[in-house]
């Protein structure tokens, strides 16, 4: 999408940015544009999982098939790579909540 580009007196400006006095009383450019989400939440989870070590969290996921841990989402598509964005959203939301969960038990805990 072409950006858009206008001329308009800096006093329109006021109620939404900090305009510098000497800005103030003038003309000013203005241009609009559209922010193309480069960083979805998915692709924060991607980045944090490869540094910290994307190959080792698969492994360890593994080790807890082997040892018949119970996950709450489908470890198996995880570690074959065939996961569905609405698996990784449903993955995501679990493990947001365990967390969630492990800091309120953890609190609860030091409180006592």
């Amino acid at each position: 999408m072409k950006p858009i580009v206008q001329e308009i007196d800096a006093e329109a400006l006021i109620s939404i940015f900090d305009i510098p006095n000497e800005m103030r009383n003038s003309r000013v450019e203005v241009t609009i544009r559209p922010i193309i989400e480069k960083n979805t939440v998915l692709e924060k989870i991607e980045q944090f999982r490869k540094k910290y070590n994307h190959d080792n969290f698969i492994n360890n996921l593994k080790k807890g098939v082997n040892q018949e841990v119970t996950f709450e989402y489908n470890v198996q598509k995880l570690i074959n790579g065939t996961e569905t964005e609405e698996d990784k959203q449903m993955r995501y939301r679990i493990e947001k909540q365990t967390w969630s969960n492990k800091v309120i038990k953890k609190r609860t805990k030091k409180a006592a």
